[in-house]
């Protein structure tokens, strides 16, 4: 298959990007492993995205799914603490309820604002495929649809 060089590039950037959340989240991941996910993303994202407004979407879109897995994860833990734990074991479990929710929701929210952009778009552009349509009238469509 043929794909653009920014696709590509973006591509591999997007991967990165999620290959950094994934490490964030698991704590210690080996090399190999990294570049394995790095390039499983890569490819993924090549072939799910023909343009770069769908890389990073999805892009964002899976770094906003691990940033709310992280307070999943730290709640976890919370049971092998004991009956009593720590203040500062407390406080870093706070800490990544408030953070990992917050931008969980950030990401999740900057991915579906890319997701809305690119679909208005598309509906402006086979509506003007089909016939002409005036300015206005593919403006009024955008409004209704959102």
């Amino acid at each position: 298959m043929n794909y653009s060089p920014p696709v590509l590039i973006n591509s591999v950037l997007g991967g990165m990007a999620v290959t950094v959340g994934l490490w964030l989240l698991l704590g210690d991941l080996s090399v190999a492993t990294t570049v394995i996910i790095v390039v499983g993303g890569t490819i993924v994202l090549v072939r799910m995205s023909p343009t770069v407004a769908h890389v990073w979407a999805w892009s964002l879109f899976l770094l906003g799914l691990e940033s709310l897995a992280w307070p999943f994860q730290m709640l976890g833990e919370l049971s092998s603490l004991g009956p009593e734990p720590p203040l500062e074991d407390m406080q870093r479990i706070f800490t990544a309820v408030l953070f990992g929710l917050f931008s969980g929701v950030f990401w999740l929210t900057f991915a579906y604002g890319i997701y809305r952009r690119i679909q208005g778009k598309l509906v402006t552009n086979r509506d003007t495929v089909g016939g002409s349509v005036s300015k206005a009238k593919a403006k009024a469509m955008r409004k209704k649809n959102r």
